[in-house]
């Protein structure tokens, strides 16, 4: 057991990838805390970690509100006296109905031979669409990275590995330019904050991953017919999705001692995907 009896906290680890994470963690011998914003899929979450005989804590929080998360970590201290593992995980993609349309006109745009146009996003973007994503999908990060140093940088040793998106890296979402630019935030302040903290022995490297078979993405693609879905598969050098242990067990690499070398990375497990 790689991570035994190390506390790690997931946030957004009552879905997704972040369960799938979580999990994977508490099969290597953590103990898990997971946070979202829906206290019974958190509950939920925290179950079948201890299902796999692990300890497991689930508290209901919002990340992009400060005071929430100040309240988090004091209670994940109070429940394991320490912090040793933070994934940076939660986040939002585009939350509205207009979301799916934009990337079906997106995927025809980079995949057949039309005359070449403006999506228009940004220039009829609201301030709330904005500021909403970059809320919850960056300055949610910085917030639990700064409590996380609180605990770690005192005790010489942490590891905070911030879940970022191909798309942060890339054009490929230029149908969420507000998602790529939180996105893109977090690769460059885990870049700083990783050659910032190195010397206290805080490991802070970044995930960029690509498309992921979580439920919710694969809602998507049922969204867009069978027809998009293959062209987006074209886009995927190996022809699928990742699968959630492909990532996850990343993320536990990235926790270890053995990743003691790998300091403010940016890794970006994504298929070859290319466009």
């Amino acid at each position: 057991m790689r991570l035994k009896d190390k506390v790690a906290l997931i946030t957004g680890g009552n879905g997704g990838l972040g369960k799938g994470i979580a999990l994977m963690m508490a099969k290597e011998g953590a103990k898990v805390a997971v946070c979202g914003r829906r206290g019974d899929t958190v509950e939920a979450a925290a179950k079948e970690i201890e299902a796999l005989g692990a300890e497991a804590l689930g508290v209901k929080a919002d990340v992009s509100v400060s005071a929430d998360v100040t309240r988090l970590f004091a209670e994940v201290v109070n429940r394991f006296g320490t912090l040793d593992i933070l994934v940076n995980n939660a986040g939002i993609f585009r939350s509205h109905p207009k979301g799916v349309e934009d990337r079906a006109k997106h995927l025809d745009l980079v995949t057949t031979p039309i005359k070449k146009h403006s999506l228009q996003i940004t220039r009829y973007m609201s301030d709330e669409e904005w500021e909403t994503m970059i809320q919850t999908d960056l300055n949610s990060v910085f917030y639990c990275t700064r409590a996380a140093l609180n605990i770690m940088e005192d005790k010489g040793w942490g590891r905070i590995i911030n879940i970022a998106s191909i798309s942060g890296i890339s054009g490929i979402s230029s149908h969420s330019p507000n998602y790529s630019a939180a996105k893109g935030g977090i690769v460059a302040f885990t870049r700083s904050v990783g050659h910032e903290v190195a010397g206290a022995g805080v490991c802070v490297n970044c995930i960029a991953p690509g498309y992921i078979a979580t439920d919710l993405f694969e809602a998507g693609i049922e969204r867009m017919g069978s027809e998009r879905a293959a062209r987006l598969m074209q886009l995927v050098a190996v022809g699928r999705l990742a699968k959630v242990e492909e990532i996850a067990s990343l993320a536990v690499y990235l926790a270890t001692d053995e990743a003691a070398y790998v300091v403010g990375q940016m890794i970006s497990p994504n298929g070859g995907l290319v466009i």
